[in-house]
């Protein structure tokens, strides 16, 4: 594609060089460039697109897009100047890929807990619907039955335009998608316009990365005020003190739809019932009313299928395939996951983030006849203020407490484990187990007949970050190693 055609929409602060070349390749990775690239050079945390500008160069770059043309700029090398590149690459990637977004469904998810399940419920009601949805999430991208692991919850604009143009190529008629605060805060999804803008809650997370609630708070936001198309619908949870802002901030320029478990909202259950088999409800929706009987455990993910809920009708969706897509969901991987055993009941859960944690804990404690132990840590390199607020509410809603690593990068588990310790507040059995798989296994052996053990902090993932390496640790293959299952006798 000729340069000229993909800068269309661009705004330029300057060029240097022929804007009529052909473009067969772009890429903000200098390790990728081929002949006839575009480079794009992206300023990040902890590198900077400028500093490998020569190396695309050697490589065979045709033109380089970039917020500062270099004084030693090369002759025969076209140079686009632009004010903000992150922006620019998302408007030129989709341009290169024909604006495939266009001709799809979108249909976003934002908020701190609850984007992942929720993703997986839409997809089954849309597919019960007889449609083709893809998913782009934490866990995974998937769509026409190929499965990639996720590298980022939203991939960078231009690995998200190009999967845009493959989920098309194969017919797929719906993109799920988990939009994450710093997706929002980069500017991935520019020229994205979404269908749906779903929000689920909102609570401490990503304070290593945002100034604080309210920057988070307004990330979110964008998709709402800003990504939404003129005809889209807000999918807001109204129980939810940022969403009850979030409502007054769009209310009055887009339709929306409100779910929640307070009788002021329009898509809402009654008479439910939890157990670690899981959710009976009546779910009660504008529509009409229908009984839900989900594998899905506990309030949190009964708001998930709210939330699903409310999107399907916004999609115009009857409520028996509402139902039975809802329904189809067994389990989500590393999502309130259960594995039982010789009178022990095992939850692996993502809850990484003060909120989830006591989430969590709270939904478990009903179904605890003996002891509830919980085993956690917390990530190295991000917020360190959460560390102790953790510690405090498994000291206030456990029985026994495990703290182990959980993905500490470059920083001393020590340390980490330090800080989670000045939480607990009162007397309550813990012991500290850094290696996560000992962890695990120790608290198995400990728990007798009737207890609950949950896992938290990785859910879905098979990796352990320790300095700049990934290990392979998968706190399901743990538990199953060390669990004598009930399907097992």
């Amino acid at each position: 594609m000729r340069l000229r055609e993909l800068l269309k929409n661009i705004l330029i602060v300057d060029t240097q060089g022929n804007l009529e070349i052909d473009v067969k390749h772009i890429t903000a990775h200098s390790k990728q460039v081929s002949p006839g690239s575009l480079f794009i050079a992206l300023k990040g945390l902890h590198n900077n697109g400028q500093a490998y500008i020569g190396e695309a160069i050697i490589k065979g770059a045709a033109a380089i897009l970039t917020e500062e043309i270099p004084l030693d700029s090369k002759n025969g090398v076209t140079y686009i100047k632009v004010g903000n590149a992150r922006e620019a690459a998302a408007k030129v990637a989709a341009a290169f890929y024909q604006h495939p977004a266009e001709k799809l469904t979108l249909i976003g998810i934002t908020g701190t807990n609850g984007k992942t399940t929720t993703s997986f419920l839409i997809a089954s009601i849309l597919e019960q619907a007889q449609r083709r949805p893809g998913i782009i999430g934490t866990i995974k991208y998937q769509y026409a039955g190929k499965t990639i692991p996720a590298s980022l919850t939203t991939p960078d604009s231009l690995e998200l335009q190009k999967l845009f143009h493959e989920m098309l190529t194969n017919d797929i008629t719906d993109v799920v998608m988990e939009v994450s605060s710093h997706s929002l805060f980069y500017k991935r999804v520019e020229g994205c316009k979404f269908k749906l803008a779903i929000f689920t809650n909102l609570s401490r997370d990503h304070l290593d990365f945002h100034e604080n609630m309210e920057a988070y708070f307004n990330c979110k936001k964008e998709l709402f005020t800003y990504y939404l198309a003129p005809e889209g619908v807000a999918v807001i949870n109204a129980d939810d003190t940022w969403g009850q802002r979030l409502l007054k901030a769009v209310a009055h320029h887009s339709p929306y739809i409100t779910y929640g478990l307070s009788t002021q909202t329009q898509v809402r259950a009654q008479e439910v019932n939890f157990s670690l088999d899981g959710t009976k409800a009546i779910i009660q929706t504008p529509e009409g009313n229908f009984s839900l009987v989900s594998s899905l455990i506990g309030q949190p993910n009964l708001y998930n299928l709210l939330a699903a809920t409310a999107a399907a009708i916004a999609l115009g969706i009857p409520l028996s395939v509402i139902k039975s897509g809802l329904e189809k969901i067994g389990r989500v991987k590393g999502r309130m996951e259960r594995f039982s055993g010789k009178g022990i009941e095992v939850i692996i859960d993502y809850a990484h983030t003060p909120d989830a944690l006591k989430q969590a804990l709270t939904t478990l404690r009903p179904f605890c006849q003996g002891k509830l132990i919980t085993v956690f840590g917390c990530g190295g390199n991000r917020d360190r203020g959460k560390r102790p607020i953790m510690g405090e509410i498994a000291s206030e809603l456990a029985d026994m407490i495990i703290i182990t690593n959980d993905n500490p990068r470059n920083e001393s588990s020590r340390q980490i484990i330090q800080d989670i310790e000045m939480g607990i507040k009162k007397e309550i059995p813990y012991c500290i187990i850094p290696d996560r798989q000992q962890a695990i296994a120790w608290a198995i052996k400990y728990a007798k007949k009737g207890d609950v053990v949950l896992i938290a902090g990785k859910g879905h993932e098979n990796y352990q970050i320790v300095g700049d390496k990934k290990y392979h640790l998968d706190d399901r293959e743990e538990v199953i190693k060390n669990l004598v299952m009930d399907n097992e006798e």
